[in-house]
């Protein structure tokens, strides 16, 4: 599923990392293992938020996405932050040429990985598995996930080696108004009723005292972190 970016979407991303930390998490479980390398391509990266908590680590880093919102936002945050080895491109991850020293993917292309294994010397692929709670009512879920267990057993099937690390993160969504729940509920959830909006905040958001995220939406997302040797010389 392409997913849609925009100023909202962004910034409910965004919000969601600088409250919670995911991504800072991930990047810290992921850099003992690659130290040494030098280049990463972050695909498929949405706003990029994996690639500002790495960029330390590389000398380049380049984000790669269909969305061109996406895109902007990133080159808009890099250059108030001063960060420089940061670049985008606006590409279709399966037409892609290139080569890099690690490919990071998260929550996209676990489907197909051994078609980026030829770009890379290593392979990053962050997968969803069954979350404790979820953001938004199951039964309105529009499209089913491709787990960390499918993957293990796709690659299995391929005889493709790996190394899994399973990963239990929070990663709610804070909002700065009631009014702002309401707003994101009713993007990923559009035909919801008032009752049941209703009666889903009354279950489970909270109120944070926070001056900037007065409320959030707490919600453990379990993932699985594949590692995979790529075949670039």
């Amino acid at each position: 599923m392409l997913f849609d970016w925009n100023v909202d979407t962004i910034r409910w991303y965004s919000d969601a990392e600088a409250y919670s930390g995911f991504y800072k998490k991930i990047a810290e479980t992921l850099t003992p293992g690659l130290r040494g390398y030098q280049t990463l391509c972050d695909l498929g990266c949405g706003p990029g938020l994996f690639s500002f908590e790495a960029a330390t680590h590389y000398d380049r880093i380049e984000c790669i996405d269909l969305s061109e919102a996406a895109l902007q936002s990133i080159r808009q945050r890099a250059a108030q932050q001063g960060i420089t080895n940061i670049s985008t491109r606006l590409a279709d991850a399966y037409q892609l040429t290139g080569s890099w020293d690690v490919i990071y993917m998260s929550f996209f292309g676990s489907r197909e990985l051994d078609h980026f294994l030829p770009m890379c010397r290593k392979l990053i692929a962050v997968v969803s598995e069954t979350s404790e709670s979820e953001l938004f009512p199951l039964k309105e879920r529009r499209y089913k996930k491709n787990t960390a267990d499918e993957t293990a057993q796709y690659l299995k099937e391929k005889g493709i080696q790996y190394h899994l690390t399973r990963k239990r993160l929070e990663f709610g969504q804070p909002f700065t108004s009631l009014g702002d729940a309401r707003l994101c509920i009713r993007y990923y959830v559009p035909d919801i009723t008032d009752a049941d909006l209703d009666d889903y905040l009354n279950r489970r958001l909270k109120e944070t005292h926070s001056e900037v995220w007065p409320y959030y939406l707490p919600r453990v997302k379990s993932v699985g972190i594949f590692k995979l040797d790529g075949t670039l010389g």
